[in-house]
């Protein structure tokens, strides 16, 4: 029994992360979705340990797939500067190769990088819906999904680096 601790202990930490952002993070989401304002535009009251604890799970997986995604794109351009990324016996200069990033991605960073997008698409959609009767935690969650977004299209959009002109 200790054996499988240890071998899966990685797996169980990720899977625990995981589960508490997709907890915490939609329970306020129901909060906000049920919130019926007595006065419009009135935001719901949040407990603060919720508050607290959404918006470091929101940084904390937000910067670790940001980095993971960071790190590993460092690490296939450093294989492709070095030239083991070849094509019938060429290197591929200047050529972006994405699936090459995805093929080194572990299969943790991928379930946090779907579990960040699936969730923060829904509070986008939330704060989208409920507009000023959602709360600054919602706001700054969906203005900071959509800057991630941005900074991941701008890998994924990049399919070729510019090659040096020749001499």
């Amino acid at each position: 029994m200790a054996e499988f601790f240890r071998k899966q202990l990685f797996n169980i930490i990720a899977v625990v992360f995981l589960a508490l952002f997709v907890i915490v993070w939609g329970n306020v989401l129901f909060q906000v979705w049920v919130f019926i304002p007595e006065t419009p535009g009135t935001p719901p009251k949040l407990n603060g340990a919720v508050v607290c604890a959404a918006g470091v799970l929101s940084t904390s997986l937000s910067s670790l797939t940001a980095s993971a995604l960071g790190f590993t794109i460092a690490e296939v351009r450093r294989e492709e500067q070095s030239g083991s990324t070849e094509v019938g016996g060429q290197a591929q200069a200047g050529v972006f190769d994405s699936g090459g990033i995805t093929t080194k991605l572990s299969g943790r960073i991928i379930a946090a990088l779907m579990v960040y997008l699936v969730i923060g698409l829904l509070v986008l959609g939330v704060w989208l819906v409920k507009g000023t009767a959602s709360t600054d935690l919602v706001g700054a969650f969906s203005l900071s999904l959509l800057g991630w977004i941005i900074g991941a299209a701008g890998v994924v959009f990049q399919a070729e680096k510019p090659s040096p002109a020749p001499i």
